[in-house]
């Protein structure tokens, strides 16, 4: 293991958030594999999936005792919009965008028996809950590709490389 590439590895765990062992370096020559790497150690588990539900609505639910005031075990997943927010229109939407606020973005708002908070919370979950853990979330190859190609030309100050070139032949030694 090379110079190069534990400078590469610290850019990379600052960057996505998630420690690469010692172990795992050899795995990474390239920044095609680091790529790879990342793709693989970045996708959420099934139980990652579940937590990130259960925690986009637990969010949401503090955002509705936040803004409307109900008691935290009056809501559940089935819990109708239209119970909770009030009939006036102005209200109502007023209501929606301080909830928006709370959870740090837009929503989509239906109305009817049909918008229920549960959906709402799966929107949340599907788009990433706020917290320290975002960094984390589902990320496509492509976007993975550019954030580090950008990180070895921003922070390696190496402009002259493609996706096949090794880290060590990259002259950060």
């Amino acid at each position: 293991m090379g110079l190069a590439l534990v400078e590469v590895v610290i850019v990379a765990e600052d960057a996505f958030g998630i420690p690469i062992p010692d172990e795992d370096m050899d795995r990474i020559p390239t920044p095609r594999a680091l790529v790879d790497y990342l793709l693989e150690k970045l996708a959420p588990t099934p139980e990652a999936e579940t937590h990130s539900s259960k925690r986009a609505f637990a969010t949401l639910c503090e955002a509705i005792v936040h803004v409307l005031g109900p008691q935290r075990q009056e809501i559940v997943p089935s819990t109708t919009w239209d119970s909770l927010l009030p009939r006036s229109h102005a209200l109502a939407d007023k209501a929606w965008h301080r909830i928006e606020d709370y959870v740090r973005g837009a929503l989509r708002r239906e109305h009817g028996a049909a918008a229920i908070v549960g959906h709402t919370a799966i929107e949340l979950s599907n788009r990433g809950t706020p917290g320290p853990q975002e960094v984390a979330r589902l990320r496509t190859r492509d976007e993975i590709a550019t954030t580090v190609r950008r990180l070895i030309r921003e922070k390696l100050e190496v402009k002259d490389f493609t996706d096949d070139t090794p880290f060590l032949a990259m002259g950060l030694d």
